[in-house]
């Protein structure tokens, strides 16, 4: 066992003598300029250790897979909450890591372990229970399992995200600040996903003229956040139907395909917008989900066509309807 890992835990073993049962605290994502910020709270059995276990950042992103495995497994309790970039934008980061932090200690269910928390805060309502411990995850075996927990939970999530905004690489950098991203970002302008109280966001207004490529797929990264808040899934967007043209969008909502038009403008008014949805258009979206089925192999299947029509001049409050049934 390396040295570093059996410090560790033997650190964790002393703050067992003087507080009983602890649960390590950690989060991820502070400092990216989009995705959530995620939280952990483990609380392990006194004999467990492992080699696996050190603070996430020293770890090659395998490791922490193979580490994050172990954890789940030999844990007595582990829980990992997110809070998503719009409460990171209405809370500040900061706050919104502690009341992600809160809740998943919280979601715990454990009641009576001293709490030690990675960083320089307690979350409010904790203080009572716990203790900051700075650098935390290169001290205590627990707190150093927590980063993992929260470290794999949000890489997994932006992996996610990077299946439905690909232009942003997220699956490389998580939503940190790379050269890579920050370019993403002046030419394709922001996601939902995007810090607008972060640098470049904070300072970027709707383009003057966009011209009609970069405004719909804005409109479109915009519906489909919409749609997953709402609790929809996601499939696939700007699906080709062969000669029938696309489909911007397709969803599930339990066991119904839902082919979704998106309309985008910046300066028309939403009645006029939804207009643009044609019997002509329609007709070629019925004939792209035969084909888009066809190539599935699904023979019986449930389907609802919708549209999203997406207005106004603000990157990160624009005006959406969504009307279902549009046949």
């Amino acid at each position: 066992m390396e040295l570093n890992t059996y410090s560790l835990y033997e650190a964790d073993q002393r703050y067992r003598e003087q507080y009983g049962k602890i649960m390590g605290v950690d989060e991820a994502g502070r400092g990216p300029l989009a995705g959530p910020v995620t939280a952990a709270a483990v609380v392990f059995p006194p004999e467990c250790r492992s080699e696996l276990i050190r603070d996430s950042k020293r770890l090659s992103e395998k490791q922490r897979e193979t580490a994050y495995e172990w954890i789940i497994e030999n844990a007595e309790s582990w829980a990992v909450y997110s809070m998503g970039v719009q409460a990171v934008n209405r809370m500040n980061i900061l706050q919104a890591s502690l009341s992600a932090m809160r809740r998943a200690v919280e979601k715990t269910g454990i009641g009576d372990a001293h709490i030690l928390i990675d960083g320089t805060y307690v979350p409010p309502g904790l203080e009572a229970r716990g203790h900051p411990l700075t650098g935390g995850d290169g001290i205590s075996f627990s707190v150093a399992a927590a980063s993992i927990l929260a470290k794999v939970s949000r890489d997994r999530i932006m992996r996610r995200w990077a299946e439905i905004y690909p232009e942003y690489g997220f699956e490389k950098h998580k939503g940190y600040g790379t050269a890579m991203h920050l370019r993403a970002i002046q030419s394709c302008l922001p996601t939902p996903l995007h810090r607008c109280g972060f640098a470049p966001m904070k300072t970027m207004g709707f383009p003057g003229q966009p011209g009609k490529k970069i405004l719909g797929r804005w409109g479109e990264n915009w519906a489909i956040y919409y749609l997953i808040l709402k609790g929809y899934h996601f499939c696939c967007r700007n699906y080709y139907g062969w000669k029938y043209g696309e489909i911007d969008i397709v969803m599930r909502e339990g066991d119904q395909f839902i082919m979704v038009e998106v309309k985008t403008s910046c300066g028309e008014s939403e009645y006029a917008t939804a207009e643009r949805v044609g019997e002509t258009k329609i007709r070629k979206m019925m004939k792209a989900a035969e084909h888009y089925f066809y190539n599935l192999n699904i023979s019986e299947y449930n389907v609802r066509f919708d549209a999203v029509t997406v207005s106004g001049r603000d990157l990160y409050k624009p005006h959406i309807e969504h009307y279902k049934n549009i046949i």
